[in-house]
């Protein structure tokens, strides 16, 4: 049995075809480990509902709101902006939520008007809010991703904020650690800055300063204005005598956000265990990777405020978190918020998959009896400071900034839920095993099928 010539050259060109389409979905997967596998669209200028955070807003607005617009006719923002505000006015009168009055001032032919805007509030380009004598000013950097471009989510976001923030009184200092090469809330690398959690806890009404708790060999103490103490990735340890003043402030009703560091945990294992958590290493995962990460979206829970808006609809990216692992302490109620699946540990004695806790919320209950002046001291924990970072908060796909947002929230005593909702991000993603199934199928399979049927219909026997 020979092949004649013809059949010879399409029996070469086809496996020439199935070479390259190989090595190409060799590269791409390469390429997809390397980086991450998702797909964001924003409909910017889709005609689309509010989020359910904005409806949730508005539903709790009343009375009368003006909306001034700052912007110039011209600006790339003008009319999209003005899109997304006449949602507003008409999801508001859906709700039956306040009245809103919006009007544009162009500072380029208006500079009368303008100027006494700035003089009332106003610091610069952007959107006036006003109500009963409060102005909350959203500056045009706030309507923008960090690249400069309109982004529908973020000036979204930024209004419902400004809505929220009109209904009560502002100034919630967060204290952010610094003297152990902590990450610094001001960066704004687009992997490894946390300018995006700044800008987050920024629009939520809270406000960023550095705090030094040893100055030039002495203790200081905390000011009497910091609500919420936040450590984010240290590198150097705490000094015993820091962490003594971090458990004190703690024991009086004191408030931490912890972001743990890739190594050790930097001198606080001994405050943590003043609570009732060990940290340990994670172990082997039960779910798939993403080139993200690990995604959990389904073990969240679904009770603790902090959690309730987002379990069952969000997902939450990591990359290598530590596991923490509670135990039992008087006084101490602790909560896990986020968990993940791993494979038992070969020496257990339990059998199939179980959870590794890789958020815990922890909140010391009254020792003092019948003082209903107590506040209770709280504390949220993550297993990464990579959880905070830009590429993962200013990622619309993932709801981690919507989970710090709420964990501030309840830390500071808060209600409602910061999430903002997945209304204007279209998804694609998948984890490495589908997106190699998905490019063995482009790159092997189908061009394999083609060649044997080309084959099939050009059979000759000589």
């Amino acid at each position: 049995m020979k092949l004649a010539s013809s059949q010879r050259r399409w029996l070469f060109a086809a496996v020439i075809c199935i070479i390259l389409a190989a090595t190409v979905a060799l590269l791409i997967d390469q390429l997809l480990a390397r980086y991450n596998p998702t797909l964001e669209v924003n409909r910017h200028n889709a005609d689309v509902a509010l989020s359910e955070r904005s409806r949730a807003t508005l539903t709790d607005t009343a009375g009368y709101i003006s909306i001034i617009c700052l912007l110039p006719a011209e600006a790339p923002v003008t009319m999209p902006v003005g899109q997304l505000l006449r949602r507003f006015e008409h999801t508001s009168r859906e709700l039956s939520g306040a009245t809103l009055e919006i009007s544009y001032i162009d500072p380029r032919t208006e500079p009368h008007t303008t100027a006494q805007l700035i003089a009332s509030g106003a610091h610069g380009i952007g959107i006036l809010v006003r109500q009963s004598g409060r102005n909350i000013f959203i500056p045009e950097a706030a309507l923008v991703s960090e690249s400069g471009v309109y982004d529908a989510a973020e000036a979204e976001e930024a209004i419902a904020a400004a809505f929220s923030r009109l209904s009560r009184a502002d100034g919630i200092q967060v204290g952010w650690l610094t003297g152990h090469g902590e990450a610094d809330y001001r960066s704004t690398d687009p992997q490894s800055g946390h300018s995006g959690l700044r800008r987050a806890l920024e629009n939520d009404g809270c406000t960023l300063q550095n705090l030094t708790l040893n100055t030039n060999g002495e203790i200081t103490e905390i000011p009497a204005d910091i609500k919420v103490i936040a450590i984010v990735n240290p590198r150097y340890p705490i000094t015993t005598a820091e962490r003594a003043l971090l458990s004190d402030w703690l024991d009086r009703g004191g408030r931490l956000i912890c972001f743990l560091p890739a190594g050790d945990n930097a001198g606080l294992t001994a405050l943590f265990e003043q609570w009732g958590l060990r940290i340990g290493e994670m172990p082997r995962l039960g779910t798939s990777l993403t080139a993200a990460g690990t995604t959990s979206s389904s073990l969240l829970d679904a009770m603790h405020p902090v959690t309730h808006d987002l379990a069952g609809k969000a997902s939450v990216t990591f990359s290598a978190p530590k596991a923490i692992y509670p135990f039992d302490v008087r006084g101490i109620k602790g909560t896990p918020l986020v968990q993940l699946p791993v494979l038992a540990v070969p020496n257990d004695r339990t059998s199939g998959k179980e959870v590794a806790t890789v958020v815990h919320a922890v909140e010391r209950g009254s020792l003092v009896g019948a003082d209903l002046g107590f506040r209770p001291g709280r504390m949220v924990l993550f297993g990464e400071s990579a959880f905070a970072q830009n590429d993962r908060i200013l990622n619309h796909a993932s709801a981690n900034r919507d989970l710090i947002v709420n964990a501030v929230r309840w830390l500071t005593g808060h209600a409602g839920s910061g999430a903002r909702g997945p209304s204007h991000v279209m998804i694609i993603g998948q984890d490495l095993k589908s997106w190699r199934t998905v490019f063995l199928m482009l790159g092997g399979l189908i061009p394999l099928l083609f060649c044997l049927l080309i084959k099939i219909l050009t059979w000759k026997t000589v």
